[in-house]
């Protein structure tokens, strides 16, 4: 009877794993948000990022041609340094050629400059939130010891995301940011803000004919759907683990019993 009692609470351990293996990617993969506003114009205006390790996504929006908004990154000598730029897969963005796309410019400590433009489009889903996004390009390398400085600009008014570090880690505090609370909400309305760009670049004739990439309706199915499976997974996982429990107790119960 033992012997049977240990088997079930091996093969509920077995599935309790296997569904921490569905939570999706978007779940496993995400990037503490950040903000930028329009007086973060330079590194030395902008946030502070502890640990580059930690990923962070820092969104902000290039309002007029030659616009800049910045930020820095402390990172330790041998750290994996992780950095990619993106772009709403949507309208203005999405319609920009490449020389007008928004671009990276990472200093490092010792001063010497690394320019980030566009080199391999990748269009991609966030289904967490049902966005979309095209990353610009990225770069994967070994950091030096120090602070690094990240300057954001462009040809033309736009929306971007810069995206940095691999590890998770969400609440870290982070030096002179005011809106640390904005969260998801913050990302929602950012991505979902275009107006302002389209007054700054296009006339009442070309606004009126431009419609997003992706079908609004479809998008709002998508998040709904997609943000209720993280609720559902992780519902049933907490019921494995309390079925684990009971079996668990049933066991030892039964051991009692016998002896």
């Amino acid at each position: 009877m033992a012997e049977l009692s240990m088997k079930k609470f091996l093969l509920i351990s077995l599935a309790s794993l296997a569904l921490i293996g569905l939570l999706p990617a978007s779940v496993a993969k995400a990037h503490d948000p950040i903000i930028l506003t329009k007086n973060q114009s330079t590194p030395a205006d902008g946030p502070l990022l502890p640990d580059g390790t930690i990923s962070f996504a820092l969104y902000g929006s290039l309002e007029s041609p030659a616009d800049t908004r910045g930020f820095r990154v402390n990172f330790v000598e041998g750290d994996s340094l992780y950095l990619s730029i993106l772009i709403p897969d949507l309208a203005l963005e999405n319609q920009l050629d490449d020389a007008s796309l928004p671009f990276v410019e990472l200093t490092d400590p010792s001063g010497a400059k690394t320019k980030l433009s566009v080199s391999d489009k990748v269009s991609f889903a966030e289904p967490f939130t049902g966005t979309n996004y095209v990353r610009l390009t990225e770069l994967t390398t070994v950091a030096i010891s120090g602070t690094y400085s990240v300057m954001i600009t462009g040809n033309s008014p736009s929306r971007f995301t810069v995206s940095v570090g691999q590890k998770e880690m969400f609440g870290t505090p982070v030096e002179n940011i005011s809106n640390r609370d904005l969260g998801v909400g913050g990302v929602m309305s950012w991505y979902n803000n275009s107006s302002t760009l389209a007054t700054e670049t296009q006339s009442p004739e070309a606004q009126s004919n431009v419609t997003p990439s992706s079908e609004p309706e479809v998008l709002t199915q998508t998040e709904d759907v997609e943000n209720s499976q993280p609720t559902l997974l992780v519902t049933a996982l907490f019921a494995a683990i309390v079925a684990i429990a009971i079996a668990v107790k049933s066991s030892k119960k039964r051991n009692k019993n016998e002896q």
